[in-house]
Formats: C-alpha cells, sequence, structure tokens
C-alpha cells in the first residue's frame, strides 16, 4: 500500500466568505414527523443493582479502590473520615453484603457518591425506590439521600432531601421546603431504621401537588402521606445524590442495592412532539389552577429556592377570552417572574441532536431594569454529569441595567449578551433552537419558517467548559428574572431528535493592515478567554498568555514557534488553576510576573518555571477594607531612573486604588524575599482622579526610548511617566478626533521606533502614536491594524481586545494582541509579524490494518488542520479524494477501505 504525504501552500486563515444563510436549512437529518403520543405506562429513568460490574471488594476490611465502573455513577468523595482510613476506600462495590443477587455500593463515614440519570423524563408521577443496610451504631450520621432537579430556569437543586437524623439515634426524617408557613426545616417520619437489616425505601412523588409519600419496608401502608417536598421550583430530577455525612470513623457505614427510579406519563422523542396546548382545560376563572397536564412540570413559587408559597396563577393555559392564540383555541400563559415555568424532559434522544421550535408572544420590557419576560432554558449532558447542565439560555426583554433594553434578545456564554436581535412587541414569532453537540454549540433563528429568517445566535459555544456535549433532554420556558412581569404567551412547540453537524463557520472577522509595519498575521485558537500576552526576551519568539477564568480554568500557558510565521499552543500550562490572572510579564532572566485584579495580589515565578513554586510577592495592595485592581503591570526598562524608581523595577498599574475613583502606579524591588506584603504602599503615581485619567486605566508598557513607561485609561488617555512619578499627557493628533465611544484597552511601545501602539475595543482599530516629548515635532497618528466582521450583521463576534492584552517582542519582530471573546468557542492570540507562514515537515508513523479499518497515525504539525484523502489508482490528479474531513488530531481509521490496493495522501493546512 503507497502512503503519499504531501504539504501544500499555506492559505490565509482570515477573510473567507460570508456562507449564504439557505445553507443552514440543509444542516440537519430529521428523524421523523409523527406526533409523539404519550404513554401512561411506567418508564424506568434510572436502575442499579449492581451486578454487572467487576472488581468487588471482598470484606469490609478490603480497601482497595473499587468503584464500579460505569459513567452513570461519579464518585465525589472516596476518602473515609478517621484516622487511618484508606483513601479510595470510601465508595466500594463489595460482594460480601447484597439484598439480591451477589453485590451492592457500600459508602463509609464521609464519602459521596452520585447517580446521573440521562434518560429523564418528566411526568406527573415519580417512584424512587432503593434499599438500605444501615450500620450506625453509636454514631450521629449515616446515610443522606438527595435528588436533585433542574428546569424552569433553575441549574438544580434538592427535589427530595432524606437522611439519619444528626443525632446518636435511628430517626430518620426528611427536608420540608414547601410554603412559608411553618418555615422549611427538617420534619421527622416518626420511624426508625432496623439496624444491620436490609429495609425497602419507597417514594411515590406527585409532582403537580408537590407531595410524597413514603413507604419502609410495607408498600401498602404509607408512613408519611403527603409530605412536602424539599424545594418548590425544580421539576426534573436528573441526579441521585448517596451520601454518607459522617463525621468520625464511629458513624459505621451503609449500602444501599436495588434503587431505581421511574416515571409515570411521559414521552420520547422517538417520534415529533408536538403541543399547541389544545387537550387541557382553559382558565374560565383568573384563579384557576389552569396548568398543562401530561409531561409538563409546572412551577409557580414566590421567589425562588425553599420555604417559598405556592401561587398556583403564574401558570395557565388560557383560551381566546385572554388572548388570541397564535393557532388553535388555546395557548400557554406565564407571568409574574421567578419562578412561574413549565419544563418537558425526554430522556436519550435518538440521534445527536434536537431541534425546538415554539412560537412566543411578549411584551415590550422596560429599559434598565431586571426584566427578562421570557426565558427558554436548554439543558443537557456535560462530560458525563446530568446535573447543572443549563447549555443554552435565551431571554426576552432587558436583562439589567447594562445588557438589553425594551425588546432584546439576550443570550448567555459566561454571562448575559445582547445579541443585536430584537422581538417585536406583542406579536406572535417563531423561534427555532438547533443542537449542534458534536461541535458543542448551538443556532436560535427567529422565523425560520418564513420568508426572512433572522439569525439571533449562530454556532454559539454551549455554556459551560465540557468537551462532551449530549445528550440534550430538557427544555423549560418561563416568566424569569424580576418580580412582577406581565402575561407573556407561547404556543405550537415542536420537538425533534435530528443529526446536525454544520459546516465551520467563517472566520467572524478578518485583519486589515493600514500600514506597512507588518505583513501578516498568524492567529492561534484557544478554548477559553485568553487574557494578556507577553512574549520571551530570551528568544524573541515563545509567547505567554494568560487564560482570563476563574480556577481551576484560569491559568497560564505558552505558545511556541514551530516555522516561519508559524506557532503552536502547548497544551500544558505553565501554571494553572489561577484566578482570573490579568497583567502578565516577563523578566530577562526568565522570571514570570503577574498580578491577578480580583484577588489584589502580585505573583512571582523563577525560571526555570518547572522547577520553582509560585510566590505571593504583593498579597494585597491596599488595606483589608478597601479594593484595589492592579490590573497590569510590567518592568522599567534600563533608561528608566528617578528619585523612586528604576530600571528593572516591577512597576504595576492599578485602576481602583482604595476603591474605584482613583489610579496608581506603584513600583516593587523586582529582587525582593519579602512575600505576602499588605497593605502596600510604594508609590511611583499616588492615588489621582486625573492624572492618569479619569476613567480606570487598563495597562501599562516601557517607552525605553524615553527613558520612561506608558500607561493608557478607558477614555483614552496617555500617560507617560519617569522615574520620579512625573506624568506627562501624550494626545493623539488623530486618534479619537472624530469623536465617538472610547475604550482603550491595552498599550505597547514598538522597541524600534518608540512609537506607542494603542487598541481600542470600541473601535476596533490598533493606532500608533508618536511619543516624542515636543508634541510640536511629533509625526502624524498611523492606524496600524483594524477587524472588520467577515458578516457585519453579527457583531456578538467581533474582536474583544483584552484589557490588559498586547505586547511587542523585545527586539520588535513581533506584535501580539488578545481577542477574549469566546463567541464561536475560542478566545484567540492575533500574532503579526512580516514571515511566510510555513508548515514542517511530518512523517506517516503507521499505516496498518486493524479491527475497524485500515489505522493511519503521522507526525503533529503545529497548528494545522489534516484531511486525509484517498485513491485506488494514480492515473489523474483527482483519483485522490477526501475520506476524513477536517481533522485535528494526528489519528485516523479508514472504515470503508477498498478490497483491492489504496493510495493514502495526508494534507495539512493552516487552522
Amino acid at each position: 500500500m503507497k502512503i503519499l504525504t504531501e504539504l501544500p501552500r499555506s492559505s490565509r486563515l482570515l477573510g473567507q466568505p460570508t456562507r449564504p444563510f439557505l445553507r443552514l436549512l440543509g444542516w440537519a437529518v430529521l428523524l421523523g414527523t409523527v406526533v409523539a403520543r404519550l404513554t401512561a405506562q411506567e418508564v424506568t429513568i434510572a436502575s442499579d443493582d449492581f451486578e454487572a460490574y467487576t472488581g468487588a471488594a471482598t470484606s469490609l476490611s478490603d480497601t482497595n479502590n473499587a468503584n464500579p465502573a460505569t459513567p452513570s455513577i461519579a464518585i465525589a468523595d472516596d476518602t473515609p473520615v478517621g484516622t487511618g482510613a484508606v483513601a479510595g476506600s470510601g465508595v466500594q462495590l463489595i460482594n460480601w453484603l447484597a439484598h439480591s443477587g451477589s453485590q451492592s455500593l457500600l459508602l463509609r463515614s464521609g464519602t459521596e457518591a452520585q447517580l446521573h440519570m440521562p434518560n429523564t423524563r418528566s411526568g406527573p408521577r415519580y417512584q424512587l425506590d432503593f434499599w438500605l443496610y444501615v450500620v450506625k451504631g453509636a454514631g450521629n450520621r449515616s446515610f443522606f439521600t438527595i435528588l436533585r432537579a433542574m428546569g424552569a430556569d433553575s441549574n438544580g437543586d434538592d427535589l427530595l432531601a432524606y437522611q439519619s437524623d444528626r443525632a446518636a439515634n435511628r430517626n430518620i426524617r426528611y427536608y420540608d421546603g414547601v410554603g412559608s408557613v411553618p418555615a422549611a426545616n427538617w420534619v421527622q417520619t416518626g420511624v426508625q431504621h432496623v439496624e444491620s437489616t436490609w429495609q425497602h425505601h419507597r417514594f411515590v412523588i406527585d409532582m403537580a401537588a408537590q407531595k410524597f409519600h413514603l413507604f419502609i419496608d410495607d408498600m401498602d401502608t404509607a408512613v408519611v402521606t403527603n409530605g412536602d417536598l424539599s424545594r418548590p421550583d425544580v421539576p426534573v430530577p436528573t441526579m441521585l445524590i448517596i451520601r454518607h455525612e459522617g463525621d468520625s470513623a464511629d458513624d459505621g457505614y451503609f449500602a444501599i442495592d436495588d434503587l431505581s427510579l421511574t416515571v409515570t406519563g411521559s414521552t420520547d422523542l422517538a417520534s415529533t412532539f408536538r403541543d399547541g396546548f389544545e387537550s387541557y382545560a382553559a382558565v374560565t376563572n383568573v384563579t384557576d389552577d389552569a396548568d398543562p397536564q401530561g409531561v409538563w412540570v409546572t412551577v409557580e413559587t414566590q421567589g425562588t429556592g425553599g420555604g417559598k408559597d405556592v401561587v398556583p396563577t403564574k401558570v395557565q393555559v388560557v383560551g381566546t377570552n385572554v388572548v388570541i392564540p397564535h393557532s388553535g383555541q388555546q395557548c400557554l400563559k406565564l407571568e409574574g417572574g421567578q419562578r412561574a415555568g413549565v419544563s418537558f424532559a425526554w430522556g436519550v434522544t435518538p440521534l445527536s441532536d434536537v431541534q425546538i421550535t415554539w412560537w412566543a408572544r411578549v411584551p415590550a420590557s422596560v429599559r434598565g431594569t431586571t426584566a427578562n419576560y421570557l426565558r427558554m432554558s436548554l439543558y443537557g449532558v456535560e462530560n458525563g454529569s446530568s446535573y447543572a447542565g443549563d447549555s443554552a439560555l435565551l431571554g426576552y426583554g432587558s436583562r439589567d441595567a447594562s445588557v438589553g433594553d425594551e425588546t432584546s434578545l439576550t443570550y448567555y456564554t459566561t454571562a448575559w449578551v445582547n445579541s443585536g436581535a430584537d422581538y417585536t412587541p406583542d406579536t406572535w414569532e417563531e423561534y427555532r433552537l438547533t443542537t449542534h453537540n458534536h461541535f458543542g454549540q448551538y443556532t436560535i433563528i427567529k422565523n425560520p419558517s418564513s420568508g426572512a429568517p433572522e439569525i439571533i445566535v449562530e454556532r454559539a459555544a454551549l455554556i459551560g467548559t465540557a468537551t462532551n456535549w449530549g445528550p440534550t433532554f430538557l427544555v423549560a420556558w418561563s416568566s424569569s428574572n424580576g418580580s412582577g412581569h406581565p402575561p407573556v404567551y407561547v404556543d405550537d412547540i415542536e420537538i425533534l431528535s435530528l443529526t446536525s453537524n454544520p459546516n465551520p463557520l467563517p472566520e467572524p472577522y478578518t485583519v486589515a493592515f493600514h500600514a506597512d509595519r507588518f505583513t501578516n498575521a498568524t492567529v492561534l485558537k484557544f478554548a477559553g478567554p485568553v487574557g494578556d500576552v507577553a512574549v520571551d526576551p530570551r528568544d524573541n519568539t515563545t509567547i505567554l498568555f494568560a487564560v482570563d477564568a476563574a480556577a481551576p480554568a484560569g491559568g497560564i500557558y505558552r505558545a511556541r514557534k514551530v516555522a516561519s510565521g508559524h506557532w503552536t499552543i502547548d497544551p500544558q500550562p505553565v501554571v494553572a488553576n489561577l484566578d482570573r490572572p490579568s497583567g502578565l510579564v516577563l523578566a530577562e532572566d526568565g522570571t514570570l510576573w503577574w498580578t491577578h485584579d480580583f484577588t489584589m495580589s502580585l505573583m512571582r515565578l523563577r525560571a526555570p518555571w518547572e522547577s520553582n513554586v509560585a510566590e505571593r510577592i504583593i498579597a494585597n495592595f491596599g488595606p483589608a477594607t478597601t479594593d484595589d485592581d492592579p490590573i497590569d503591570l510590567t518592568i522599567a526598562p534600563a533608561t528608566f531612573g528617578g528619585a523612586l524608581a528604576s530600571a528593572g523595577m516591577i512597576l504595576v498599574a492599578d485602576r481602583g486604588s482604595d476603591g474605584d475613583s482613583s489610579n496608581a502606579v506603584f513600583f516593587v524591588d523586582a529582587a525582593t524575599t519579602q512575600l505576602d506584603q499588605a497593605p502596600y504602599e510604594s508609590f511611583l503615581v499616588p492615588p489621582t482622579i486625573a492624572t492618569l485619567g479619569t476613567l480606570n486605566v487598563n495597562a501599562i508598557a516601557p517607552l525605553a526610548l524615553r527613558g520612561e513607561v506608558v500607561t493608557v485609561s478607558e477614555d483614552g488617555y496617555i500617560a507617560a511617566i519617569n522615574g520620579d512619578g512625573a506624568a506627562r499627557r501624550i494626545v493623539p493628533t488623530a486618534l479619537y478626533s472624530a469623536g465617538g465611544p472610547v475604550l482603550t484597552s491595552a498599550v505597547a511601545v514598538d522597541p524600534t521606533t518608540g512609537r506607542i501602539w494603542v487598541a481600542d475595543d470600541a473601535l476596533d482599530q490598533v493606532w500608533s502614536i508618536d511619543s516624542t516629548i515636543d508634541p510640536f515635532d511629533r509625526q502624524p497618528d498611523r492606524q496600524e491594524l483594524s477587524f472588520p466582521l467577515t458578516n457585519p450583521s453579527r457583531p456578538d463576534r467581533q474582536i474583544d481586545i483584552h484589557d490588559p492584552g498586547m505586547t511587542f517582542a523585545p527586539d520588535g519582530s513581533v506584535l501580539v494582541l488578545s481577542d477574549t471573546s469566546t463567541a464561536d468557542g475560542n478566545g484567540r492570540l492575533l500574532i503579526f509579524h512580516n514571515e511566510a507562514f510555513t508548515i514542517p515537515t511530518f512523517r506517516l508513523a503507521n499505516c496498518a490494518p486493524g479491527p475497524q479499518g485500515v489505522e493511519l497515525q503521522w507526525q503533529a504539525a503545529g497548528n494545522v488542520a489534516f484531511r486525509v484523502l484517498r485513491a485506488t489508482n494514480l492515473t489523474s490528479s483527482t483519483a485522490f479524494q477526501d475520506i476524513s474531513g477536517e481533522l485535528r488530531g494526528t489519528r485516523f481509521t479508514d472504515t470503508n477501505a477498498p478490497a483491492g490496493q489504496a493510495f493514502y495522501r495526508i494534507e495539512a493546512r493552516p487552522q
């Protein structure tokens, strides 16, 4: 078999043409169009008798790590409490004790397992069964089972909490969290567990009444009748926590076996689900509790969380006497704000994705208020977890004082974002959400069936940090954030299962070069918000960048140069588990310095990084009672000196000194051995409301040519500061001369010319400004770069320049700019240079028949995407056909290899 490896010419990453909208209609392969029918039969959501697993512990003294090998059970705490406890022995599959069969699950004191339920469904009645064997002895803690649920714009809480009393007795109790009178509290069941005996516990849950019956051993006589659930506002169970909440070794252990959760009255997506709310009793009096029935689980509470009263009229099926429905005679009304909503869960889908279509009629909200009049919420499995799984949210109306207006359509990324699209008040409009779980994305289209469909969200990242998405199993509509909201209406819901793997979107924007300082751009994508950047002065090519995310996702990463114009990101962080690192700089000896804006600290990591531990030099720049914001830092250049600070010192820009009204600059001795200093008051520029700009300082950079450092503030104020702390203002001659919005985010100084480069996030432009001291001798301002949108109607995909987020290499060979937006799932490093992009040579490592087909493996080649092409002869240039599509990895199996000879070619192209 002949293998050809071809290295094609490089192609530009940016500037791809916009794909016609009508292509969106060809994404999906639909499963079917038959209206789904409800079933009254009992359906099992989850069950486990623990007989299918191997490797069980053989006795109580066996402390091997014997966790059941299944993705549905997550071990949250596997280390028992107590002296001499063996890590990994807390939760065990055992074969020395069982209710039925030969195996069960053991939990020692202070441990926890979680049963995830991707096949959850909604319905009017649930039944939870399990058998417990409890050995509490003289202890004061034992079993605690929590059935958790989500939906109706809740990302999860306790639906049913049930436990052994937290006292040295055998009493059993549950948590009553429905209603304000009596106050939410633990309630005794009036029964006790029987020590060292298998006992059957059964809950029969009525979701409409928010009540349960509890049976223990005797399945004909309830020990608790019409007990209240633990929360009134969480509709669909998705996870069972099995916890031994012991706090000492004398709390013993318990075993659980033969557990199951079933639902009655559910449906799946084996066929298309449609509901126009025509089959339910509509309201005839304003006080009627006219909830939709069947698969819909309704939440109607005065506020969120436990101990809230139920308000039965917040959700109602209404007829034409209330509003003209979109079709038919009835529709669904939601009002009043949190919580008021309906949820529907359908379990594991036949195909990978779902398409949800609905019609909504929403009045105009009040600008500047919390007025999310309607929210559509979508939930699913994330990395195997079926809890806290909100994956897409669409809001109608003003989100708060800063996001959205009267008719905005907003959606959630890591925060609420205005889509730029609007709904038409008091008008029925159609919406459609389609998941693309393979890519971790989704799309929302307004009026998709009309002649003028409008994209609201196109292939935005699903909410969260998961790498494996689906199945999607739950949707909800609710009157959301805020209270006292007017009625909104939903009608004609259609949900179907499909496969939706759209072609990749074009790049969100192009790079436009307005001058000749740089000629080429290399773009690196990173799955997270890219923060500040630094270039290693030891080689002028290695790039360090911060990931501006909360721990554990926050960190500092490295991009290495692998060929001309070609960098690739090292997947292993230089520093991991950081909380929103802000400014970043590298010293000539390789020492890495960074600040934390939110925790108000300064950190140092000496080289070699892998051999040293990060040190906290300053624990808090201000006193404990006030807030400082050390946003950025730089190293004073060799030409810097004065009465206060000298060359080599660390200079820290603070954009909220002792509060938020003042800016300041600190100086720090880079050689200090004193750690955790607090408060810190060595000012180069004392707190000021004007000297460094009237709004927040965002960045600082060395201005070696003038023996200064330079800062920029949000209002476009540029200040050059010397070692005496004296500041001079540099006023641009052309930048900002036209007026309009200003958001100066980053600054860097070209070491070859001394020109100050300023990045403005409101303009989405980079300009350079002469730093000459005498303003009459300055050369004109010059626009260097801009980033026009590929699709002007998608402002949500515009570059988001991080503050701070720009730097030059010390020799001026490259400029690096960070795009912190993750609207398409990735942040970006933009590297500007004057080199041609080349792909390093890579070799085939393996090509051999395997059990699934011909297995191919090849070497990595940097920041490229691969395609595998195959031919059965070499008689023409068109003989090779793409058989893989675009690949990010270096492996591929040809599962449809021809019986005879085949020739393979691996192509690499820039990502």
